[in-house]
């Protein structure tokens, strides 16, 4: 006598034995993920935050802490993917940023007028050299702006460093990106070439600034006693430097 058949039903995920559950695996901790060749990091003293910046030829640069980790700058450079992304964007939109006749450049606080004639460059009545083939005035005109401000600030400085009783170690004339100025605890004080386009009122409230800083290294409510006592307008020209200074780094 046969077995009576049965109808088999097909084996569901519920009639499937319950294997033991599973130790979770420990995860390694993933190293950040490269970033592209165009990221710069710069180690700098006094420097108190990570700063990104997009420079114009798109590069992006780090400065860190001196107490600061590769690891950590690179944290923050991912989260700030957007920012960056916008930053592209903006500098894509820009019209040509090449400078050419006419545009107006800043001197002493004055706009005088970049010219070209008969292929040479001038700006007021002095002549900056030959136009580049690509037409592009700007590396003829920021040349001559570094030997004024060469020229022009050390002694400016040294005068009202005489007139105030502070002495100067050392003056460098430098390429900051962001700063007009610095003085160290030996007495070297280092000036933005830039400072040759802004007004007078305003070239000399850095200079005595940075004089100040050989009263006190820091910016403390006596600092700034030191300021107001050498330079009464300072707060005029401080209003200068943020609301129109910060074009000259454009």
């Amino acid at each position: 006598m046969t077995a009576p058949r049965q109808l088999a039903l097909p084996l569901t995920a519920a009639d499937t034995p319950a294997a033991p559950p599973r130790r979770p695996r420990r995860r390694r901790a993933q190293p950040p993920a490269p970033l592209a060749p165009d990221v710069r990091f710069v180690r700098r003293r006094g420097t108190r935050r990570y700063i990104l910046r997009v420079l114009d030829d798109g590069t992006l640069r780090v400065t860190l802490p001196w107490w600061g980790s590769q690891r950590e700058a690179r944290a923050f450079v991912a989260a700030q993917a957007d920012w960056i992304a916008a930053q592209h964007a903006r500098r894509a939109a820009r019209p040509d940023p090449r400078w050419t006749d006419g545009r107006a450049l800043l001197v002493n606080g004055e706009a005088l007028a970049l010219r070209v004639v008969s292929a040479e460059a001038w700006c007021g009545d002095e002549r900056l050299g030959a136009v580049p083939a690509d037409g592009d005035l700007r590396p003829l005109a920021e040349r001559w702006l570094r030997r004024r401000a060469v020229r022009d600030l050390p002694p400016a400085l040294l005068a009202l460093a005489a007139a105030h009783d502070v002495t100067v170690a050392r003056i460098t004339i430098r390429n900051q990106q962001s700063r007009w100025g610095s003085c160290s605890r030996r007495g070297v004080i280092s000036l933005n070439w830039r400072l040759v386009q802004v007004p007078p009122l305003v070239r000399d409230y850095v200079l005595l600034h940075e004089l100040m800083h050989r009263r006190e290294l820091n910016h403390s409510a006596r600092f700034w006693r030191h300021v107001a006592a050498a330079c009464p307008r300072y707060l005029e020209a401080r209003r200068w430097l943020r609301t129109e200074g910060q074009a000259l780094f454009a």
